[in-house]
């Protein structure tokens, strides 16, 4: 099968641009290129060039995938740097253009976006309606779609029930301004020494690294104008450095021997304003439905994503809840001596309970409502855990750990890490947290949990009850609520012997190569209902199974 997949990132950076999306996009692509099938990955947003105008490039494969960029999208990504111009971001007429030149080209039986950023809403409709009739898929991994800033958190930090038609988008988040942006990074490119430029996180905001006063490098790749130059092989550099390269081939090598804040209510309620637009960003908010209800299916990586896009105009019959799957079980399974089993709590020999914060320290990840949390505990509770934060941008919130740290029973603290990195930072460990305050689509952070056999603690909130049951493999806490949460982290302190259950409550999660084999059966009966050899089932979505313990 020849698949088109899209995504604002390119596909040999992963996790490290952009976050778990892309990781898991990533292992997606390859895992399909492993089954046998054509993949193409299309990125868009990133590059920009002043002496260029709108094009494709093709660069060399990528471990058997086939990578193209949009060079000088009118539409940026990441999104934060495209939030002040919405219109853009519903029709980009040129752009539309050439992504509809791209499906010439490669005339793919099924186009799967994973993200929009980079691109219009447009362009869904230019795959919907392309003559080569490919099945037209979108996954919602988060909010972008109706929500520019992606979270659906009014300033990132109040859950967004009502738009006022685009009037409460327009200021809710500084951002920066896109043209300058644009002419930003075209400066740096052509001011880039000669070698690879870096990226680094600064913000929200992908930066590159750059020398000025150094001739500029040819742009990465060929520019494509015909079939044939689409046709042409593209050999990789040997080695092949880019992006996260290395690390996934070592991974794909054989193993070797205080005031209460409101809760938040998982509650899928429609934002009343989205039928009366009143700015662009309303306008942009009623395209992208539109957009979405163009597709065969829209694949929601949780049921709470399901209802809500639902109640937010998005055709039933189109939508299906699909959760994603992981490559980590792989990982761990080659290296199952670091994700050991602690010993267990035994009343006799009583030991502190080893819980670990892992993933981005976003504020809406939950990790200073969980320190704000724990500051209430009375000493005697607080010292009976111990803390492990792993987290870029864990340093924002070090003073809050540093005055826990004298009354905890120990504290380890570390930046950012690589997923390979996971089983060992697991090793050992009692539970995790995923503390969220926001409607969390499906947080990949749980999986990493389950797939090193650890339980969470999380809040009941977006997709975390579809895999986290209260009583069965962890426990659940109502969003947002310091008084649940500790009431929680009481019991634990009380009975530590319960997590010796909840840890065999512990399933690993659904494997990568599964659910590339559940979307390729997807993409089947899409191709056939759009072939017309068959009606094509309308896949309904299957709710979560509800755990018979606490019912929250």
């Amino acid at each position: 099968m020849r698949i088109m997949l899209v995504n604002w990132a390119r596909v040999w950076d992963g996790a490290g641009v952009g976050g778990g999306v892309n990781g898991y996009a990533q292992a997606l692509a390859l895992e399909l290129v492993d089954l046998g099938h054509e993949v193409h990955w299309v990125s868009s947003g990133m590059m920009y060039a002043d002496d260029k105008g709108l094009h494709v490039r093709r660069h060399p494969d990528w471990l058997g995938v086939r990578a193209y960029e949009i060079v000088n999208s009118p539409v940026l990504a990441p999104s934060i740097v495209q939030f002040k111009d919405p219109t853009s971001e519903t029709r980009a007429p040129a752009l539309e253009d050439l992504f509809g030149q791209i499906l010439d080209w490669i005339r793919p039986e099924v186009v799967h976006f994973h993200n929009i950023e980079g691109l219009s809403a447009g362009c869904v409709g230019t795959a919907a309606r392309h003559p080569c009739r490919p099945a037209v898929l979108f996954s919602l991994h988060n909010y972008h779609t109706i929500c520019p800033q992606v979270y659906l958190l009014q300033g990132h930090r109040h859950p967004c029930h009502d738009a006022r038609g685009g009037v409460a988008c327009k200021t809710c988040i500084p951002s920066p301004d896109p043209i300058a942006t644009r002419s930003e990074r075209a400066a740096e490119w052509a001011a880039a020494p000669k070698h690879a430029p870096t990226i680094k996180a600064v913000g929200a905001e992908l930066t590159t690294l750059l020398k000025p006063g150094v001739p500029a490098p040819p742009m990465p790749g060929t520019e494509i104008r015909t079939l044939d130059d689409v046709a042409a092989e593209m050999r990789a550099a040997d080695p092949d450095n880019r992006g996260r390269t290395a690390r996934i081939l070592a991974e794909r090598a054989p193993a070797r021997t205080a005031g209460a804040p409101l809760p938040i209510l998982n509650e899928a309620t429609r934002d009343p304003s989205l039928d009366t637009p009143s700015n662009e960003y309303g306008v942009r908010r009623r395209a992208m439905v539109e957009a979405l209800n163009e597709c065969d299916r829209v694949l929601a990586v949780s049921e709470f994503v399901r209802r809500k896009f639902e109640s937010m105009g998005v055709e039933g019959t189109r939508l299906v809840t699909q959760h994603i799957g992981t490559t980590l079980n792989r990982i761990v399974s080659r290296r199952s001596n670091l994700a050991f089993v602690p010993p267990p709590h035994d009343p006799a020999r009583p030991r502190p309970i080893r819980m670990t914060f892992m993933g981005v320290n976003h504020w809406y990840k939950g990790l200073p409502f969980f320190l704000e949390t724990l500051d209430t505990l009375e000493p005697e509770v607080l010292g009976m855990f111990h803390l492990s934060i792993f987290a870029q941008g864990a340093d924002q919130t070090e003073w809050m750990v540093r005055r826990l740290e004298p009354r905890l029973a120990g504290v380890r603290m570390h930046g950012g890490y690589d997923q390979a990195d996971i089983p060992w930072i697991l090793g050992g460990q009692d539970i995790g947290l995923v503390p969220s305050v926001w409607w969390d689509n499906a947080p990949q952070t749980v999986f990493e949990f389950f797939a090193c056999g650890v339980p969470v603690l999380a809040s009941n909130v977006g997709g975390i009850p579809d895999f986290v049951r209260h009583g069965e493999n962890g426990m659940l806490f109502r969003a947002n609520d310091r008084d649940d949460l500790a009431a929680c982290l009481k019991r634990l302190a009380a009975e530590p012997g319960m997590l010796n259950a909840l840890r065999r409550g512990v399933r690993p999660p659904k494997d990568i190569a599964e659910h590339a084999r559940e979307l390729l059966g997807v993409y089947a009966e899409c191709r056939h209902a759009r072939a017309g050899s068959a009606k094509g089932p309308v896949l309904r979505p299957q709710p979560p199974s509800v755990s018979s313990g606490d019912p929250r």
